[in-house]
């Protein structure tokens, strides 16, 4: 930051506290379009300050700017293919979480693919390659679907299931994608309603018209499935059958229905502003 800048923040700060609207909205929008350079200075601002009133606003003017480099980011991701699935889960979670690092959940997600990879060979079979994920992920990591309500929105935070390795079947199966991709095996999302799966995908395989091998049941400790048992499934909840929710999904299909996973958990938690932004944030972002 140039000295300039950060003369021109520091007048900007002190007309915070100017009552007058006329004043303080183009104050106010001026600090959100100059970014993340004015957060620290603001929340020295926060610190110093007595007045309520003018913490209250600078949380507001804080909570505007993550917003906006949160939307820049997920559209960054997203016009870059949105390859890393782990980082667009980052994202998400960036938004209950603005100062998530994300190195540690990076490293983790090594450690375990790594761990994965030793075991690993060529002459294994596409189903002996999933034993071998679902060992690690299920037997020695612990990996699992949550007993907390749907609504709880940690469920959705990819910090939090990577530190307590319980979650929703979302992000299970995002943890789960993420790794296979990192160990370039072909296994990706399939957007099935009320339950995210799997599947293990080959393109010469002349038997399925989709490619698809089998699917995979994150939640149910990496389970193999066949496509009748998706078909079953559908059947029960009286859902009508699509292509779509037998074939692989994008990764921002996945970031999607994460995104509206976590707005429904804060929507049903008595949170709506939060959800209202997710609103946004998907509209924005994530579409």
């Amino acid at each position: 930051m140039t000295e300039e800048n950060h003369k021109e923040l520091e007048a900007l700060i002190s007309l915070l506290e100017d009552p007058d609207h006329q004043v303080f909205d183009p104050v106010a929008d001026r600090l959100i379009e100059l970014g993340e350079n004015a957060v620290v200075l603001l929340e020295r601002r926060w610190e110093m300050t007595l007045k309520p009133e003018l913490q209250q606003k600078i949380e507001n003017v804080i909570k505007q700017i993550q917003f906006k480099v949160l939307k820049r980011g997920m559209q960054t991701w997203k016009q870059g293919g949105g390859e890393d699935l782990l980082f667009g889960a980052y994202l998400v979670a960036r938004f209950h979480y603005p100062d998530l690092e994300y190195d540690p959940m990076k490293k983790l997600m090594e450690k375990i693919r790594q761990d994965i990879w030793l075991e690993l060979n060529n002459d294994l079979t596409a189903l002996e390659k999933v034993k071998v994920i679902n060992y690690f992920m299920y037997d020695i990591h612990h990996f699992n679907k949550s007993l907390k309500k749907a609504h709880t929105p940690q469920l959705y935070l990819i910090n939090h299931v990577l530190d307590t390795f319980k979650g929703s079947p979302v992000l299970l199966g995002l943890i789960y994608a993420e790794l296979a991709r990192r160990l370039k095996l072909p296994i990706y999302g399939v957007n099935l309603p009320r339950n995210f799966v799997l599947c293990y995908y080959d393109q010469d395989y002349v038997e399925d018209p989709n490619g698809i091998l089998f699917y995979i049941n994150p939640s149910d400790r990496g389970n193999v499935l066949g496509v009748k048992e998706l078909k079953h499934f559908l059947k029960q909840l009286g859902i009508e059958e699509k292509e779509a929710y037998f074939q692989p999904c994008s990764n921002i299909d996945i970031i999607e229905r994460l995104i509206i996973n976590l707005q429904y958990a804060y929507d049903r938690s008595g949170q709506p502003e939060k959800a209202q932004s997710l609103r946004n944030l998907l509209r924005n972002g994530a579409q």
